[in-house]
């Protein structure tokens, strides 16, 4: 019995240079893609909650770290708007390393801006 070989085509080689990649039709990544931009510092934001049954500094708590452009967007997209905080509460944001007391050494010369709604200018529902 006689028996035939089976039919094969020649499989290309694989394209070499980016430019052969790119028109081969294969996804090449840009680097716009995953690379973050770096902020100047590295930052905390702080929540206060004023609970009268505790200490000013038990109500202070870290949220969050970030020291990219990226990271700021992600975090700030995932809390709570400041218009829809409860009366009493309230976000910092300060330098890694520097807590928002006026007993941290390196915020003893700060200051601090204050924002101060009324009720009806808190919302901005259109």
């Amino acid at each position: 019995m006689a028996t035939v070989e089976p039919e094969t085509t020649p499989t290309p080689n694989p394209p070499t240079t980016e430019e052969e990649k790119t028109e081969s039709n294969q996804e090449v990544a840009n680097p716009e893609h995953y690379i973050k931009h770096p902020l100047q510092n590295r930052w905390a934001l702080w929540f206060f909650k004023n609970d009268k049954s505790k200490t000013w500094q038990a109500n202070l708590r870290l949220i969050s770290k970030f020291d990219t452009v990226e990271d700021f967007w992600a975090l700030y997209n995932h809390i709570q708007l400041s218009s829809n905080l409860m009366p009493g509460c309230d976000y910092s944001l300060f330098k890694d390393g520097i807590e928002p007391m006026w007993e941290d050494e390196k915020n003893k010369r700060g200051g601090r801006w204050l924002i101060t709604l009324n009720k009806q200018q808190r919302r901005s529902d259109p």
